[in-house]
Formats: C-alpha cells, structure tokens, sequence
C-alpha cells in the first residue's frame, strides 16, 4: 500500500517537472537604474512626448501667457535667484520683479529658456514698495506680455489670480490662488509661495498685472514659521509710471546689453519665440 502511494506521487511529480519545462524561458532581469537617473529618462520622454506643454485645456489664457514670460533672475557672484516677468511697454522690453531680487545691482542675468541667458539693467528701484523694473534686449526664448496694469484695489477681494516663477529648486511652476485681504498697504494672497518665487508677476485673469511676490507670512511660535500658503504681493498700482515711462524711454539701448549662451536649461514649459 506505501509502495503505491509512493509511485502515485513518483508520477505525480513527474507529470509537473515535464509541464514546467514548456514554459517560456524567464525574461532577462531588468537593470537597476539609479533614481535620479530613472527620474531624468522619465522628464526626457515626457518632455519628447509633450513639445507644447501650455496647449493644456487647464491652463486659462492667462497663465499661459506668464508661463511664456516667466524667467529667473540671477546674482552672477552668488547664484541666487528669484523670480520675474518678461513685458514690454513703451515699445521696449523689460523685467518686472520685487525691488529685493535686485537690490544693490545695476545689473543682473536673467535666465530664459533653451540655454538663453541676457544682461539686464535696472532701471527703476523702489525699496519702499518692493518694486522694481529692468531693461533688457530682446529675448528669443520668451515672449513678453503687454504691460497692462490693475489700477487699484476695487472689488479686488476674492479675485482669482495667477504667477509663474521658480521657487526653492523648481522650474516654472505655475501657481493659482485668490485675493484673501488688503493689508499694510499689500495684496494678502491665498497660494503657495516659497523662497526663489519673489518677483514673480501676479495677474487676474484679465492679464492685468495685480502686483508682484514680495514675501510669504510667518508665524511666530518663539521662533518665525514660514507659512508658505499666505503670499503678501507688493500692489503694481504702487508703481510711479511717469517715472518708470520716462527711464524707459531714456534708457540705453537694449541692444548695449550682453547676451550670451548660458548651460541648457531643460525645457518643461514654455513657448520658444520664432
């Protein structure tokens, strides 16, 4: 009886080693790719796979249009940066951006895309107001929004409004939020702003230039807390424009400015200008 439950298991056995030999030979193991290395093959694709990332349902006009403006200013000496929009008024081009970004500068580079990097002149700097405006030559990678300001401060609570710029590490990010208050003599916005963002260009959904990033709140719980979905925006409307057309139109030539190529930035949004 044994010897017969033995065989019946011999078979048994036999039958599944002869099954598992039909099938299909094991696929090769797969390489282990380090991280950063997998993160950077997965941008390349979608970026190859996404030529135009602002025809997005999404995007309102709007934010389309200060994602194409965006660019990044940057101390040459010490390589910080913050924020700024590409515009042109007066039928010359220039920067907008928080009077702190470019403080104690005459002039900065701003970064642009596909490598593009231009020299721009500060022409207009008011530490009061946190405001600031720069001349600059013409930038091929971007394309500039029509100065067009909001006025004032009527019906403006609630307001949706808009900015892209370059927080912390990231690049181009485009930020929604509201008009929360009016406060201190600033904008008081509900969105995400962080480090790197200041002199972003914040807009309705007009187009009209509401005002720039100038800070993010912090709480005080013995030592400051950065609450960085409380934005405070210096109010465009602050902006002296018979001072500003005037060194506009005074300004030297933006074409007396240096551009020159810079290392290639990687391409996740925007509309290179032809």
């Amino acid at each position: 009886m044994a010897r017969g439950k033995k065989f019946v298991a011999f078979i048994i056995a036999c039958a599944i080693l002869a099954a598992c030999n039909n099938f299909p030979p094991s696929a090769e193991p797969l390489a282990v790719t380090p991280l950063e290395s997998a993160i950077q093959q997965t941008a390349k694709a979608v970026l190859h796979n996404t030529t135009n990332v602002l025809e997005l349902k999404q995007l309102t006009t709007t934010e389309t249009k200060t994602r194409n403006a965006a660019v990044k200013i940057v101390d040459p000496l010490t390589g910080g940066h913050g924020s700024g929009t590409y515009m042109k008024m007066y039928g010359r081009f220039v920067i907008v951006t928080a009077q702190h970004v470019v403080e104690n500068h005459n002039t900065v580079e701003i970064h642009a895309r596909e490598g593009e990097v231009v020299t721009a002149r500060v022409i207009y700097s008011d530490s009061d107001t946190d405001l600031a405006v720069l001349v600059t030559p013409e930038i091929q990678s971007r394309i500039a929004m029509k100065w067009k300001l909001r006025g004032d401060d009527k019906n403006l609570l609630g307001t949706n409004i808009c900015y892209t710029g370059f927080p912390g590490r990231h690049d181009l990010l485009t930020i929604r939020g509201h008009v929360a208050a009016l406060e201190h003599g600033f904008v008081i916005a509900n969105m995400f702003g962080w480090f790197g963002a200041s002199g972003a260009g914040v807009f309705d959904q007009k187009g009209r230039l509401v005002g720039i990033v100038s800070a993010i709140d912090a709480g005080n719980w013995q030592i400051p807390i950065p609450l960085d979905s409380i934005v405070w925006v210096s109010p465009a409307w602050n902006i002296h424009e018979p001072t500003l057309k005037s060194r506009v139109l005074t300004a030297d030539p933006a074409g007396a400015l240096n551009a020159f190529p810079g290392a290639v930035a990687p391409r996740r949004g925007g509309v290179p200008r032809r």
